[in-house]
């Protein structure tokens, strides 16, 4: 047996039936057998321990785990509102679910804490090949969750995942972990056995003009560049007054004119949305933003941003060893959601004909990614996106 995969999904408006109806439509996808492992991806609207509790009902032995969404993904393409379950069984591949805490209060903590958790939890002896991460998308520090995961498996050791999201409502994320829902934690999967892996991560955006350099940054908080408050680079391009930018959403401008942060030998930046603007003139963005850094105002469209969709799982595709994948998961950023619009669809058919109009696809829409590019995924040095899709591919 090699990986067999059900995946359900589910609009019911009762929590409990969703859940139980969406661990249904898995149980039967995935043929004979119970599974080994269950991920749940989640609309916010739902309550969320009867949620759970409809799943276990039908999967009551599997490991469990999963997180809220801004939308959920599958292999007929996004949805929202909706619940999807994917059950999975192998006696090839085995993968360690764990948690990490207090993410708020301790990020780097927690990446350790739920790094450690799956190792205690991996066969010993296992051939280790990725981890995946589940964050709160609104609590704790992102990169440094990142930082602790790679202090326990290595800084070479490479990293997917997406940040748990609540519908675009930016208000409290939940996570999934077995018969449990938490929140201000990170989820963790670590996989390993005889399997193959692949990562794709990709964007589209391109920079215009010239550079400007981060002189002033705390975190996420961009404070001057070039010396001169964060928010001249945007009112240099378009005109507006900071008071103008205050008042209007800038996580709208955001959207399809985003920050780009240059990393060496990369190929493209990695992108960070400016969420608000400070009343010092200050840009508080989705991501950790180092000083020293070269921030350029980035540009896009649906075309470029399809591309970097073909790109990105082209890239996955190929690090599998026969080119074939038995489930992918896709972690998107609802900015590229809110982006496409009605079209969204469009993106998840671009990666369904790299791999295969059958193969099994689960994932969310995101508040942030987590992956390698393409000049270290082999080196497995990852970082944190915003805009970004992941694709992580698993096959023999």
């Amino acid at each position: 047996m090699a990986i067999s995969v059900g995946i359900g999904t589910s609009k019911e408006m009762d929590s409990y039936a969703a859940g139980s109806l969406a661990a249904y439509g898995a149980l039967e996808k995935m043929g004979s057998g119970n599974p080994d492992m269950v991920f749940c991806f989640a609309s916010s609207r739902f309550d969320h321990i009867q949620l759970i509790r409809g799943i276990k009902n039908v999967i009551p032995s599997a490991p469990l785990i999963g997180c809220t969404t801004a939308g959920e993904i599958t292999t007929e393409g996004p949805n929202k509102k909706s619940v999807s379950v994917l059950a999975l069984k192998s006696d090839r591949m085995h993968a360690a679910f764990g948690i990490g805490k207090k993410v708020s209060s301790n990020s780097r903590g927690a990446g350790q804490e739920v790094a450690r958790d799956t190792i205690i939890k991996t066969r010993q002896n296992a051939v280790r090949h990725a981890f995946m991460m589940l964050p709160d998308g609104l609590k704790g520090n992102g990169v440094d969750i990142i930082r602790g995961v790679q202090e326990v498996l290595g800084t070479s050791f490479p990293i997917v995942g997406g940040s748990a999201a609540d519908d675009f409502m930016f208000q409290k994320t939940f996570q999934y972990f077995d018969e449990n829902v938490y929140e201000d934690c990170v989820g963790g999967i670590l996989f390993s056995g005889d399997i193959s892996v692949g990562i794709g991560a990709r964007h589209g955006w391109y920079p215009l003009g010239k550079p400007r350099i981060v002189t002033d940054a705390d975190h996420n908080i961009i404070r001057k560049l070039d010396g001169k408050p964060a928010v001249r680079i945007y009112e240099d391009y378009f005109g507006k007054r900071v008071a103008d930018l205050q008042n209007e959403p800038m996580a709208r401008m955001s959207v399809m004119y985003p920050l780009g942060m240059s990393i060496p030998e990369e190929e493209e930046c990695i992108i960070r949305n400016a969420m608000h603007v400070g009343n010092d003139g200050s840009l508080i963005c989705a991501g950790e933003v180092a000083r020293g850094s070269e921030i350029r105002v980035m540009m896009g469209s649906k075309e470029t941003a399809l591309k970097a969709a073909k790109k990105a799982a082209e890239l996955a595709l190929g690090g599998l060893r026969k080119s074939k994948a038995d489930i992918v998961f896709v972690f998107d950023s609802v900015s590229r959601e809110r982006l496409f619009g009605r079209k969204s669809t469009d993106e998840i058919d671009v990666v369904r004909k790299i791999f295969g109009k059958q193969t099994p696809i689960i994932g969310f829409y995101t508040y942030g990614e987590q992956a390698p590019l393409g000049a270290t995924i082999n080196l497995g040095q990852t970082f944190f996106h915003n805009e970004t899709i992941v694709v992580f591919a698993i096959g023999e």
